[in-house]
């Protein structure tokens, strides 16, 4: 069994691919600033380079998250620059003392940290599917999408537009005999086709067997109902000597 490494945002890598496991209440949004401070004064990236608001990327799930982050940080730098500018018996906080004391270059870190706070707007925070619209916009070409596109949180809306088009498309053009066997045996209303849908659009295994996609409705209709009249006029022909036959075996 692997021993659980208790994290220390001073000396934590900020080269190769790092993972931190936390659950709730653990100081999650206190390491992520911690490590963006370190990320904007050089202090263990990669040649001890500086990166920029527009060069650290930070991912959240939510909006508000992302808001609160954005906020987070920027208190963050405000009270690590004024750490900087202040003597080391007057800093109150272990992390920003321990940080200073990192740092060789005192006057370039209040540079890069009042830099830095000019550049918040830029700062690349995003929910997943912001990041993922912006790289799409941002990718265009290669990614083959539009330039105007625009990713949706409900797609509730999106699959009833589809669902319409749908009955639109297949189930008004049926002749009227086929139209009274759909709404009859399948759904009778686009509102019961989607809500029979909605439990299937998650579920990524899903088998259509047979593949139906080819099929023209019309034209099955017909072979199956004519396959039933031949079966008709073949028991009005002989029907009486299959029951005959089968009483006398």
């Amino acid at each position: 069994m692997t021993d659980i490494k208790i994290l220390d945002p001073l000396t934590f890598p900020l080269v190769g691919q790092q993972l931190i496991e936390a659950s709730a209440g653990t100081g999650k949004t206190y390491t992520i600033t911690a490590l963006y401070l370190r990320l904007l004064l050089g202090l263990g990236n990669i040649n001890d380079k500086p990166l920029g608001p527009d060069q650290i990327l930070v991912v959240t799930f939510t909006e508000a998250a992302t808001e609160e982050l954005r906020d987070r940080i920027r208190c963050r730098m405000v009270d690590a620059r004024s750490a900087f500018l202040q003597k080391n018996s007057e800093i109150s906080d272990p992390f920003l003392l321990q940080l200073k004391q990192q740092s060789q270059d005192h006057a370039q870190a209040i540079k890069l940290l009042e830099q830095a706070i000019r550049q918040m707007d830029e700062a690349a925070i995003f929910t997943i599917h912001g990041f993922c619209q912006r790289m799409l916009k941002q990718h265009a070409f290669e990614s083959g999408s539009l330039f105007e596109s625009e990713l949706t949180k409900d797609d509730q809306r999106l699959i009833r537009s589809a669902v319409l088009d749908f009955w639109r498309n297949t189930i008004y053009p049926l002749k009227s005999s086929l139209t009274e066997l759909v709404l009859q045996q399948c759904w009778n209303s686009p509102e019961k086709l989607m809500a029979e849908l909605r439990g299937l659009l998650n579920q990524t295994d899903i088998t259509i067997e047979p593949d139906l996609s080819g099929v023209d409705l019309h034209s099955a209709y017909d072979e199956r109902l004519e396959r039933i009249n031949q079966f008709k006029q073949s028991w009005l022909a002989n029907g009486d000597d299959l029951v005959a036959l089968i009483q006398a075996s």
